[in-house]
């Protein structure tokens, strides 16, 4: 931390403005990094009477607490889909001026402005076409920055059925949890998964055709980038071929939660491109999950535009399933700019391939689907889950439920955490 000179300056205690408070020249520190000594050192630079204020404060120590913890914790993390990624100080730096401001709120269209003028769409429309450049969908694109996977598929679904309001919702039964909650809204089909996780898609053809030719249904279709437990992709060229040569309407949604956030200059990685050649109308992809940004959010991206009601008490139309939305803005998109352009290209597959080959080692049975970075294995004892806070799930095998257990390799992961988990499975 730099060293803050100079006296305290005096500042209202109903509003203390960020760089009145913390001195000219001041850097914050890692978030997630020396909480407790980043909490005291805080405490010197407030005035004296925020000082009094703060250390009265029982929040202020649970909070030190808790993020000493974290930090620990996050090491050992390998069961769920969040990279940790250190956030610059720029980045740092705006996530403490986006929470220090006035409150914005960016209710309503992403491309209309009413009355209220506190927000940040012309940033959260950059951040829509860094991922329109991403995923080769071109440049007249439609979308926002959602709450998270769950409201993204959410609005891919209503979009779908938006355009073809008759249509059937399909999707897989591997298909993340969120899809199956949307679709009880719709006539939908679920569509079995063989193998590990991947789409019927001889099942999923055979009812499109048939609900094509007695109802003249259009396929308003979800597909998936990566699925949760076994990093699956579904054959999305196979199934748009097939629309296309029988000449049925449809939508294709396709969540690319995780694979979606890994930057295109990757090798060896399992990049979404050509989506707008290929026939995808709509993506989207989670922001704390490769991206890393600490907050939960998601982007939605899509070739086409809601048709919706105009709203006159906020003066434009209502086309996003949540209506208002705070986002960081400057924050996350200087964050994604610097994970899209400027990542080592061996930065994702350098640790998957360390893992692989601890496992091979190490003579641990495991599944690995083609350039993923999720390890599928027998699940081991609960002390060794907690300890590594892996994700659980049952298999069926040949009739059979079968316990197993993920592994989801992120470039943050050291080499002493990987090596103690793959000794770990061993002994199990």
């Amino acid at each position: 931390m730099r060293e803050v000179t100079g006296s305290s300056p005096v500042v209202s205690t109903k509003r203390a403005k960020l760089p009145s408070i913390l001195g000219d020249g001041y850097l914050p520190p890692p978030i997630f990094s020396n909480a407790g000594v980043f909490m005291k050192q805080l405490r010197f630079q407030l005035p004296k009477d925020l000082q009094k204020e703060l250390t009265s404060l029982d929040v202020t120590i649970e909070a030190a607490s808790f993020y000493q913890k974290t930090e620990k914790a996050v090491k050992r993390m390998f069961g769920y889909p969040a990279h940790h990624v250190p956030l610059s100080p720029a980045t740092q730096y705006l996530l403490l001026m986006h929470y220090a401001a006035p409150f914005s709120n960016n209710c309503g269209d992403v491309d209309e402005r009413g009355n209220y003028s506190m927000d940040t769409k012309d940033v959260e429309k950059k951040i829509l076409h860094l991922y329109a450049q991403k995923f080769d969908m071109g440049d007249d694109v439609w979308g926002y920055v959602t709450s998270g996977g769950s409201e993204s598929n959410s609005c891919g679904i209503a979009l779908a059925f938006n355009k073809y309001p008759n249509g059937i919702l399909y999707y897989s039964q591997a298909a993340h949890y969120s899809v199956a909650k949307s679709a009880r809204l719709y006539p939908h089909e679920e569509i079995p998964s063989i193998g590990k996780d991947v789409m019927n898609v001889e099942v999923l053809l055979d009812k499109i055709a048939k609900n094509w030719a007695s109802n003249r249904s259009p396929a308003n279709i979800v597909l998936t980038h990566g699925t949760t437990k076994y990093g699956a992709c579904d054959d999305v060229d196979a199934i748009v071929a097939f629309l296309r040569e029988r000449e049925i309407p449809y939508y294709i949604h396709v969540d690319a939660a995780l694979f979606g956030g890994i930057p295109n200059n990757q090798i060896d990685a399992p990049l979404l491109q050509n989506a707008n050649a290929r026939g995808i109308d709509s993506v989207c992809v989670s922001l704390h999950k490769y991206v890393g940004f600490p907050d939960v959010h998601s982007v939605f991206v899509s070739t086409h535009k809601p048709c919706s009601s105009a709203i006159a008490y906020i003066g434009q139309h209502d086309t996003t399933v949540t209506g208002s939305r705070s986002i960081p803005a400057f924050a996350l998109y200087n964050h994604i700019k610097e994970q899209l352009f400027h990542c080592p290209k061996n930065e994702y597959i350098q640790n998957v391939q360390y893992f692989e080959n601890l496992l091979s080692a190490e003579q641990v049975p495991y599944y690995r689907a083609p350039q993923s970075n999720i390890f599928v294995f027998d699940a081991p004892n609960e002390e060794t889950t907690k300890r590594f806070q892996l994700s659980t799930f049952t298999e069926m095998v040949n009739g059979t439920e079968q316990a197993k257990a993920h592994a989801i390799i992120f470039p943050h992961h050291g080499k002493k955490q990987m090596t103690e988990l793959a000794q770990a499975l061993k002994n199990n």
